[in-house]
């Protein structure tokens, strides 16, 4: 298994084994999406820590952290994100009925809800403002002559609580810049911010008309597949960042197991019911756990949750290895995913908490609630996890560019210019290397120099006085020689 390869999760360490009831998750989800185990991980605790948004919040000094797990999970088309999706929709429906009954709401004002638009503008989005006519009745109930328009807010899909589910992520506005979605990204980054300070809620001031406020504390899960300039959005847009990025070109070998299949399945029916009904059911008591554990504690959501010794000695270990591993990788690799650190940290401790939460039901009485060593280490695998897979994909990625840049560069000639040119220990002029290939390949000297940013990669670059002095890297030395 490649250094960056998602580890399969029956060969995990005694160590790091998820909870049970996480387990049996995914081996169904598993059997729904064949090869999407770990994405199936991730849809568990983006619904648990929505629906414990209200009952948990995790301290930090000064500052405190709901259990919000946003998700974006970018992966090779028709490789079996919308199954999945449809089955975690299914499920997540099914819990939202069966909390929203819990805790008495009408069916028709549920307060969990599904995000279900497909219309990514800010109107659809936070809302708008509708004129109305408010007419003024007379004692026998008649309209009287005395109207006044009133402007009214109109909500947008994303106010309130539940789940977003963005099935098709690349439409959003995250990853193309359009006139109608031009405030997407500034969306996302608010209703993002922790709920436990009003950061969280995104605010428009209307040219004409009142101020928008959307209060969105929903959780994100947003699937698409890899867009053009991904490398790009990642660096630069906060709210890839701000989420739980997993990101996956799965191999030809794989898609075609997983084609396979399904032609096996062709003919069979299981029933979706059961297990739809059991993790819903699954979901409610953890809920009705939580709550209770927070009621019991006169509604202190801090101290739902408390940390054994340890955790933080081991959490801090856990950033050391990250350090390290992430020090061994391309300098460019490792600026962007350094944007992720932060975040991935803190997705440790809360994944950490959700772990605790998902054991408790079947805990000792003494040991109920208690975040201990080994629910750290389960977090750490799983986030883990992410950061290798972002690094696999942003190593292949730039290699793929860098191709495609050499192929546009005509890199060969350069190499055989170098080559070619008097060098002394491996070092040689770079303005002889540019009179090179002006005499041999008619490039004129100063294309030679506009170019050189594609193909400056493959040199090593010092100076002796004001002689600029080029080496080949030793990867390029060995594909030179092929």
């Amino acid at each position: 298994m490649s250094n960056h390869e998602i580890q399969d999760i029956n060969d995990m360490d005694v160590n790091e084994q998820l909870p049970k009831a996480v387990v049996e998750w995914t081996n169904m989800m598993g059997e729904v999406s064949r090869y999407n185990e770990y994405p199936a991980i991730l849809a568990y605790f983006c619904l648990l820590g929505q629906i414990l948004k209200d009952v948990v919040t995790i301290p930090y000094g000064y500052t405190r952290e709901d259990s919000r797990f946003h998700v974006a999970w970018v992966q090779t088309a028709r490789s079996g994100k919308s199954v999945l999706n449809d089955f975690l929709i299914q499920i997540t429906l099914q819990t939202f009925k069966y909390i929203n009954a819990a805790m008495g709401c009408h069916e028709d004002d549920p307060y969990f809800t599904m995000f279900d638009v497909v219309d990514y503008t800010d109107a659809a989005l936070i809302g708008s403002v509708k004129t109305i006519r408010n007419e003024h009745y007379g004692e026998e109930g008649h309209p009287t002559a005395d109207e006044k328009e009133v402007e009214k807010q109109v909500y947008g899909a994303l106010e309130g609580t539940g789940m977003a589910v963005f099935d098709e992520f690349e439409s959003s506005g995250i990853f193309k810049r359009s006139a109608h979605k031009e405030n997407v990204v500034t969306y996302f980054q608010k209703f993002m911010n922790t709920l436990t300070t009003d950061g969280y809620k995104i605010k428009k001031k209307l040219a004409h008309g009142p101020e928008l406020i959307c209060d969105c504390q929903r959780s994100v899960w947003a699937t698409t597949y890899v867009p053009e300039h991904l490398t790009e959005v990642i660096a630069t847009k906060g709210v890839l960042q701000r989420m739980f990025l997993y990101v996956r070109e799965v191999p030809q070998h794989v898609l075609d197991d997983m084609r396979r299949e399904l032609i096996r399945s062709i003919g069979t029916i299981k029933s979706r019911k059961s297990p739809t009904n059991k993790f819903a059911k699954h979901m409610r008591e953890l809920f009705l756990l939580t709550t209770e554990r927070c009621n019991e504690l006169e509604g202190n959501t801090d101290a739902v949750i408390t940390f054994s010794e340890g955790c933080q000695d081991l959490m801090e270990l856990e950033y050391s290895n990250m350090v390290r591993y992430l020090a061994k990788v391309d300098g460019n690799v490792r600026k962007i995913v350094s944007l992720f650190e932060t975040n991935s940290l803190i997705y440790i401790t809360k994944l950490s908490v959700l772990c605790t939460i998902a054991e408790t039901p079947h805990r000792r009485e003494e040991e109920k609630w208690i975040v201990f060593p080994r629910n750290v280490r389960q977090a750490s695998w799983i986030v883990r996890q992410g950061y290798m897979s972002l690094v696999g994909w942003m190593i292949t990625s730039l290699k793929v560019q860098r191709t495609s840049v050499a192929e546009q560069s005509n890199i060969q000639d350069y190499l055989e210019g170098f080559n070619t040119i008097d060098k002394v220990n491996d070092w040689g002029p770079k303005a002889e290397l540019a009179i090179y290939m002006e005499n041999r390949y008619n490039i004129p000297q100063a294309k030679f120099y506009r170019d050189w940013p594609k193909i400056a990669h493959v040199f090593e670059t010092k100076k002796a006085g004001k002689t600029v002095l080029l080496k080949l890297k030793e990867n390029e030395e060995n594909e030179s020689n092929i």
